[in-house]
């Protein structure tokens, strides 16, 4: 069993509304392909036995919030937390078709501290270990497809990029991909308005069997 943070646009939000019709919109293509909701994992692998331990994940992510607000809100800091810089096309499941979101050290800051509280568990080295997996492992996305389906065809490709350049307002560039494990790169044109810092969710999901079965144990909004 795989316990996840997940922190989401809020829902009602402008930037919910448009990733979740782009999502529906990518997955009547894939009829086969799950539905989900927009979300970034934050980290998986909780250490999560019970709802007290759900809530003391979410009571650490509200204080860690908190700690970074002050921060948020001056006027040098205008980049959201979750905004993104990519649409990449991969060969698994989980990583179909996914905007890669551009580095936020405050993000990172988050997933690093959640790591190092409730999943790593040596105390002699959970810190240095949650501090190594941020900086070499850490990779937020939000996916837009969950499919099997590899290679995709060049047709269906075509009708991708359209649904994603029409749903963000922005034009997709190929770029040259070197990683074996992604089909095909594009570049997006400028930040899409379905970025958010805060309000957002934060989400602890039970990733257990088929998509339609994963459970949401708790949420906090912030």
């Amino acid at each position: 069993m795989t316990i996840a943070l997940w922190y989401c646009p809020q829902q009602g939000s402008a930037a919910y509304e448009i990733l979740e019709l782009l999502i529906e919109s990518l997955q009547s293509i894939f009829p086969s392909s799950p539905r989900f909701e927009p979300h970034i994992t934050i980290t998986n692998n909780l250490v999560c036995k019970d709802s007290d331990d759900v809530n003391k994940i979410l009571t650490s992510c509200v204080a860690a919030v908190q700690s970074i607000k002050p921060v948020l809100g001056s006027a040098g800091s205008d980049e959201p937390l979750v905004s993104f810089k990519d649409c990449s096309v991969g060969k698994k499941f989980f990583n179909k078709v996914v905007l890669d979101c551009r580095e936020n050290r405050y993000l990172i800051s988050i997933a690093q501290i959640m790591r190092e509280l409730y999943v790593e568990i040596d105390d002699t080295s959970r810190s240095q270990r949650a501090a190594t997996w941020a900086r070499d492992e850490f990779r937020p996305h939000l996916s837009l497809l969950y499919s099997e389906t590899y290679p995709i065809s060049q047709a269906f490709l075509r009708i991708i990029q359209q649904r994603v350049e029409d749903a963000l307002d922005v034009q997709l560039h190929s770029v040259p991909t070197t990683s074996g494990d992604r089909q095909l790169v594009w570049q997006l044109s400028s930040t899409p308005s379905c970025s958010w810092s805060l309000p957002g969710t934060f989400k602890v999901v039970k990733c257990e069997g088929p998509v339609g079965e994963w459970q949401v144990l708790g949420r906090t909004d912030v």
